[in-house]
Parts: structure tokens; C-alpha cells; sequence
């Protein structure tokens, strides 16, 4: 079936979260007069962050729910995780917010709005003479985030999105009850989607459920579990219209 709908991941595959964290962290850290390597703090952050979505999930399937299940609960959490041992004492409450309020600044990745821009005239975008069936994709983002803070960010970016579509507590990525959601949201079959993935497991979470994924691997990873492995990949967004272009 041909493609109806184009689902983004947002903070890995449209911004460059972890050079936006070490540039978070770098003013705490001078503030403090740390020693702290900042770009290996903001790996730290970033990990535990999706550490605690993926307990949040696992912890929260029954009632009552032991966490509190917000993206802004697992970024403060994991930031104070990662500053540990690091910033004496332990960093404010005020300090944790101003570092929760810098994931609504992130850079969006160099290629971003280009290749938005494109998605969001497709079909012309797809060359001189797109097929006659074609027409416009909806595009959306799929996101941990919290509805308020995705706003915000994506208020950077030179398109606007159909539907921003946000977990707002758990289950999390890659809970395929994200994705059901996410396909209920757009009135879409599974066939018909596009997901583009910024991370292995939410690469294997579209995938488990039947979505086609593109997976923008910048990195060279891998996937832990070899029969989860996306369709697609491709070190970056470009690799998002060359796959349309296919498909059409």
C-alpha cells in the first residue's frame, strides 16, 4: 500500500539532543566551578532518561502506578542522575527546571527543514512528474514528549505538523500501544505509515508492530534483536525522501 502518512521521531531523528544537553550543561557546570566533562554528562543524561521511560513503563502496567509517569519527571530525574558526585551540593530545584527547559531548545539536526519541507509538499517534491495517484502526506509526530514541551520545539522547526501526537505519561516508546495509538490518531493501517526512527528501540518498537520504519542511523549502530531490524536505514533525513521516491 502506498504511503498516507509520515511519523517522526523528535528528539533523536529531528534534533541533535545530545550536542543541546552538553550546551545545557556546560553554564551548570562553570556556574558550579565543576570538573565535568559535559558532553560525557550529556551521554549520561540522555541514557538514563530513556532508562527511566522504559522503568516508567514496566512499573506502571498496574494500578496504582509507583512513578510518576512525565517526560519532564524523567528528564529532571535522569539530569540529577548524571550530576552526581559531579555538583556539590546536588543541583536546585530551579537548577533542574532550567535544564528540563533547555530540551524545548534543542538544534534540529542541519538537514531538517529541508527535507520537512519536502515531506510537507510532497507530491511535487517527489520530481517533475509524481504519479497522478499521489497526494499530500500527513505528517506527524510521534514523540515521548510531553504535548507542552513538543510544542515548543517544534515551533523551531520551518513546518508545522498535522498532529503531534504525545505519549503524556506512560507506557512509552517502544510500547506498541504508542504506536496503536499513533495509527488510531491518523485513521491509518499499519501499510500506510512511514516511521521515522532516531533510536534502535524505537526502530524495533514501529517495526514489532508492523510499520514501515526508516531508521536514521547517524551513528552506525545495531539493533540488539536482529528480527527487529527496521526495513530502512540512513545516516540521515535525506534518507527519508530517497525511500518515498521509491515507494511511489
Amino acid at each position: 500500500m502506498a504511503v498516507r502518512a509520515v511519523t517522526v521521531d523528535v528528539y533523536s531523528a529531528l534534533f541533535d539532543t545530545l550536542t543541546g544537553l552538553a550546551g545545557a550543561l556546560a553554564p551548570v557546570l562553570d556556574r558550579r566551578r565543576a570538573a565535568g566533562d559535559a558532553e560525557a554528562l550529556a551521554r549520561i543524561w540522555r541514557a538514563k532518561h530513556m532508562e527511566y521511560l522504559l522503568l516508567a513503563t514496566a512499573l506502571n502496567a498496574g494500578a496504582p502506578a509507583p512513578l510518576p509517569a512525565t517526560n519532564r519527571r524523567a528528564i529532571e530525574r535522569s539530569a540529577a542522575y548524571a550530576l552526581r558526585g559531579v555538583v556539590e551540593p546536588p543541583p536546585t530545584a530551579d537548577e533542574l527546571g532550567q535544564l528540563a527547559a533547555a530540551w524545548e531548545r534543542l538544534p534540529p539536526w542541519p538537514e531538517a527543514g529541508e527535507v520537512l519541507r519536502a515531506v510537507r509538499a510532497w507530491p511535487e517534491a517527489a520530481g517533475s512528474f509524481p504519479p497522478a495517484h499521489a497526494r499530500p502526506l500527513i505528517l506527524a509526530a510521534l514523540s515521548n514528549g510531553d504535548a507542552g514541551m513538543l510544542h515548543a520545539l517544534l515551533e523551531r522547526l520551518p513546518v508545522r505538523f498535522d498532529r503531534v501526537i504525545s505519549t503524556d505519561g506512560a507506557p512509552f516508546k517502544p510500547h506498541r500501544a504508542v504506536y496503536e495509538t499513533a495509527l488510531r490518531a491518523l485513521d491509518v493501517g499499519a501499510d500506510a505509515v512511514l516511521h521515522v526512527a532516531g533510536s534502535p528501540t524505537d526502530a524495533m518498537g514501529a517495526t514489532a508492530v508492523g510499520i514501515r520504519t526508516l531508521w536514521v542511523n547517524r551513528t552506525g549502530d545495531d539493533v540488539i534483536e536482529p528480527a527487529l531490524r527496521p526495513g530502512h536505514e540512513s545516516r540521515d533525513l535525506r534518507g527519508v525522501l530517497d525511500l518515498l521516491r521509491r515507494l511511489a
